[in-house]
């Protein structure tokens, strides 16, 4: 069957670039050709943009911090845009809006909705075309699609609720990746909702060695990752500062944005590299993996890494992540947390534990593709 695939992936985030890459290749192993649709909105690209065009006082501010650090954002930018064209097998043309994506009705057996927050419709670059609005020909599916981690306070939002229930009407199997976007849409449409794995849990990690940079780093080290967000708190960073004196390791960090910076004031080495294929090699080759992000996670159980989940308090309040404790709990790993001042689980993971729980999802996930896709 020929696929087309629309998701996240000219997405200058790790996670994005990933689960676009896993689907892909967990389509063809099942035997299907797959392309991923070429599709960035006009703000999408705007966010990636390495200069921005100015319309008001933010963007000259983005374009002054661009400046003083060209080559690395310029660095990233490119890395980011080579690896999309090397590692995905992308349609010939680039569209830009859903008008321009109608042209592909006809020319493909299936259209697949894929996995990260497509569905999301607060995210500044939503588009209906990853709800296959444009698609009039074809099998429509999607897989593990998510909708955001608030969706459940939405529910009284009737016009949200008849929005997804039209654009869902029509697809011949659904999957979500989150336990949260399952009970919300399951009243909404005829069809039965699967929730399933994250893509990039579906591949063997060798899999992913023809897209992992040679190891960057020459000694025992801690690979601390977090993006440049509320998970980049000094709460979190203390944590990892302590768990790094009391093993005797000195912690790499790679950039994920302006707020990387403030991590050298604890001792952390700052790896100017950004793209994923420096993303997958510092975590595969790391003696222990701390992370705040799910794929951080996601990617330390695939490597079989010894691995923690950084929580960072807020306001007093350790930051939760329900992607992350769904996935800590299905491996049974729900102690592999490191939380500023309390003490961590020093145990050593079991794999073979792991890889036994975590097969039979895997194996009930492809099957759904695997029907989904079945002629």
């Amino acid at each position: 069957m020929k696929t087309a695939l629309i998701t996240y992936h000219a997405a200058h985030n790790n996670g994005s670039f990933l689960q676009a890459f896993a689907t892909q290749k967990a389509i063809e192993q099942l035997g299907h050709e797959c392309d991923v649709i070429d599709f960035s909105t006009p703000r999408q690209q705007y966010l990636y943009d390495v200069y921005k065009k100015v319309s008001g006082p933010k963007d000259i501010a983005k374009n002054l911090y661009a400046f003083f650090h060209h080559k690395l954002i310029q660095q990233r930018h490119d890395d980011f845009v080579a690896l999309q064209h090397q590692a995905l097998r992308l349609t010939p043309q680039f569209y830009e809006t859903v008008e321009q994506l109608e042209v592909l009705n006809g020319r493909y057996d299936a259209f697949v909705s894929g996995s990260d927050q497509i569905w999301n419709t607060d995210a500044w670059d939503y588009s209906d075309a990853y709800l296959l609005s444009f698609v009039h020909q074809g099998r429509k599916i999607s897989y593990a699609s998510s909708m955001g981690g608030h969706i459940l306070d939405k529910k009284d939002d009737k016009a949200l609720a008849e929005h997804y229930a039209k654009l869902l009407a029509d697809y011949h199997a659904i999957s979500v990746r989150e336990l949260t976007a399952q009970e919300y849409l399951q009243p909404l449409v005829k069809q039965h909702v699967e929730q399933v794995l994250d893509p990039t849990l579906l591949l063997d990690s060798g899999v992913y060695d023809s897209i992992t940079a040679e190891p960057l780093v020459h000694e025992p080290y801690i690979f601390y990752y977090a993006i440049d967000s509320i998970e980049l708190n000094d709460s979190a960073a203390k944590a990892v500062q302590t768990f790094a004196q009391s093993k005797g390791l000195p912690v790499y960090v790679m950039f994920t944005g302006n707020k990387s910076y403030g991590l050298k004031k604890y001792g952390f080495h700052l790896l100017e590299v950004a793209a994923p294929n420096h993303y997958l090699s510092l975590i595969k080759n790391a003696d222990y993996v701390l992370s705040a992000s799910f794929h951080g996670t996601a990617f330390s159980i695939k490597f079989e890494k010894q691995f923690y989940v950084v929580r960072g308090k807020h306001n007093g309040k350790v930051n939760m992540d329900d992607r992350m404790s769904s996935l800590l709990a299905l491996c049974g790993l729900d102690s592999r947390q490191l939380i500023e001042g309390e003490t961590w689980d020093d145990s050593t993971i079991d794999y073979q534990v792991i890889d036994e729980k975590l097969g039979r999802e895997v194996e009930r996930s492809k099957q759904y593709l695997r029907h989904a896709l079945q002629d």
